[in-house]
Formats: structure tokens, C-alpha cells, sequence
């Protein structure tokens, strides 16, 4: 008789650990929707905050010169009237001219400088209600993000565990196979349940392959020692591949594809950011993961079945 374990725990730690990723991944949505309606504020704040603050910067830049020029003309007129008293007669009327003229331009200068003082009174009363707005919009979206970002962190992590306790559960099946299989010593290695998750690229395709391989040699063994039989093979339609696909294809959009689309909708502002609705791509990014989860579900309580059977008949093999 070969060694054949019954694998069903890691199954049911998978589908508990499912169903946590889901109720997760519901609650990181709704922290999503929180941060995003403060986000989406401070987006359409950031253009009149922008602009006063733009106006206010500006308004002080002829307020250096202004007073430069004030300072200058101030000074050029006190030195001229305390040379006034030491001139004789002839130059007095040219000096007396020079001081008017003085006296006229630092006025000018003066009465710009008033202007520009208003001015910037006036961008200074406008900037700065919006710049504590600006400020508050700010603090509170960062908080909206942190608790969102603590959420996902959180749903990723339950989401690696998943992961492990799936290659795991595909490991021990593997090595159900290999102990009563002769001809799976040129299958895969049963290590490549835990490298085909891991490696990029390779992580596309690599996972549902070994999982497709493990349940067609299962069928095949089941089948090879009699212990299912297929009356009319002609007749017969076997179903996995196709569940099989549409589970790796709910996968890779709910995993990867969705997870793109979120962050180009919720954290960038391109064309996803202005364009899309922001809830429905939430609430599709749910449903996806919830038929993924739910057709990962049928596959390993289907399988389950066939380890029971393998379990129950090993005195066969």
C-alpha cells in the first residue's frame, strides 16, 4: 500500500482564509471610497489654492524693489537737504530743484509701494482662509489614506497566506501522486507548487498548469485502478479545464489586471482618475474576487472528492 495523505485541512484553512481575504478586501474597498472622497476635494481645491498662492508669491516680489527704491530716494534727500545750509548763492537754486525733483519721485515711489502694500493685503486676505482649508482637506485625506493603506497591507498579507496554504495543499497532492504514480517522476517536482507563485513572468501561467496537471493525473489514476469508471468515454465531457480557466482567468484580472485599474483610478489623475466611476470600478474589482474565490472554492471541494477516493482506496495502488 503507498503513502496517500488526506490533504482536506489545507483545503478548509484555504477556504476560511478565502472568505477573510473577501471580507477584507470589502473593508479596504470602503476605506478606498473614504479616502477617495477626500482625495477628489482636495484635487478640486488644488487648482484655486494653487493660483492664490501663486498671487500672493508674486504680489511680494515688488515690494523688495519698492522699498529698495524708497530707502534710495529717502537717502538721496536727506543728503541733499544736509548739504542745502553749506551751498552759496549759485548753486543753492540748482540744489533746491534737486531736492524737489527727489522729493517728487520718492512720493511716486511711496505711492507705489502703498499700492503694491494693498495689493498684497488683498491676496494675503484671499490666501490665507484657503491655505488653512488646503491644509485641513490635507490632513484629513492623509489620514483617509494611512487607514486605507493599513487595510491593505493587512488584506496582502492574509492574501500571501493563501497563497501558501494553496501551494501547500497542491504540494501534498503532488506528493500523493508521486508516491503512487511511476510515471509522474517526469512531472513536475512537487516544490514547484511554492516557485511557480513566486517568480515573475513565470507566475502567469506556471500555477494553474501544475494545478491542471495534478488533477488530470489524479482522473487518470482514479480511472487507471477502476475505481472511476466512464461508461461511454464517447459520451463523456470533462468540465475541469474549462473551471480551471476561468478560475486562472478571474485570477489574473482580479489579482493583477484589477489591482492596476485601482491604483491608476484612486491614485494618479489620468484618464481612469477623471473619467471613470470611481464606485463602480470598486464595486467590480469585488465581484471579480468574489467569482474567483467562489470558483476556487468549487475546484477544491471537487478535488477534495478525488483525494478522498485516492485516501480510501490506497490499498489499490
Amino acid at each position: 500500500m503507498k503513502n496517500i495523505t488526506n490533504n482536506s485541512l489545507w483545503s478548509k484553512l484555504t477556504l476560511l482564509l478565502n472568505v477573510l481575504l473577501l471580507v477584507l478586501f470589502v473593508v479596504s474597498m470602503i476605506f478606498l471610497m473614504k479616502f477617495d472622497k477626500t482625495n477628489l476635494m482636495v484635487v478640486d481645491a488644488r487648482a484655486g489654492y494653487e493660483k492664490s498662492y501663486e498671487n500672493y508669491v508674486m504680489a511680494q516680489h515688488p515690494l523688495k524693489q519698492d522699498s529698495a527704491e524708497v530707502a534710495y530716494y529717502q537717502y538721496k534727500l536727506d543728503t541733499l537737504q544736509q548739504k542745502l545750509p553749506n551751498v552759496d548763492r549759485a548753486g543753492r537754486k540748482a540744489l533746491e530743484e534737486s531736492i524737489s525733483v527727489t522729493k517728487n519721485t520718492l512720493s511716486d515711489k511711496q505711492k507705489t509701494m502703498k499700492e503694491h502694500v494693498d495689493q498684497l493685503a488683498a491676496y494675503e486676505a484671499e490666501y490665507t482662509p484657503l491655505k488653512e482649508e488646503w491644509d485641513a482637506l490635507n490632513e484629513a485625506n492623509d489620514k483617509a489614506k494611512s487607514s486605507f493603506v493599513v487595510i491593505a497591507v493587512i488584506t496582502l498579507v492574509v492574501f500571501i497566506c493563501k497563497i501558501f496554504t494553496f501551494a501547500t495543499w497542491n504540494y501534498k497532492n503532488s506528493i500523493n501522486l508521486h508516491n503512487i504514480c511511476h510515471w509522474m517522476k517526469d512531472g513536475m517536482p512537487a516544490w514547484m507548487s511554492y516557485v511557480s507563485w513566486i517568480i515573475p513572468v513565470y507566475n502567469l501561467l506556471k500555477p494553474v498548469s501544475f494545478f491542471k496537471e495534478i488533477w488530470e493525473e489524479t482522473d487518470y489514476a482514479l480511472e487507471d485502478k477502476g475505481i472511476v469508471k466512464i461508461e461511454d468515454k464517447d459520451k463523456y465531457v470533462d468540465n475541469s479545464g474549462l473551471h480551471l480557466g476561468i478560475w486562472w482567468i478571474l485570477t489574473l484580472c482580479s489579482v493583477w489586471l484589477m489591482n492596476f485599474i485601482l491604483y491608476k483610478t484612486f491614485f494618479t489623475e489620468g484618464p481612469l482618475f477623471v473619467k471613470a466611476n470611481h464606485g463602480n470600478i470598486a464595486i467590480v474589482a469585488v465581484v471579480l474576487l468574489v467569482l474567483c474565490l467562489a470558483e476556487e472554492c468549487f475546484l477544491l471541494f471537487t478535488y477534495n472528492k478525488k483525494n478522498k477516493m485516492l485516501v480510501d482506496n490506497a490499498d489499490k495502488f
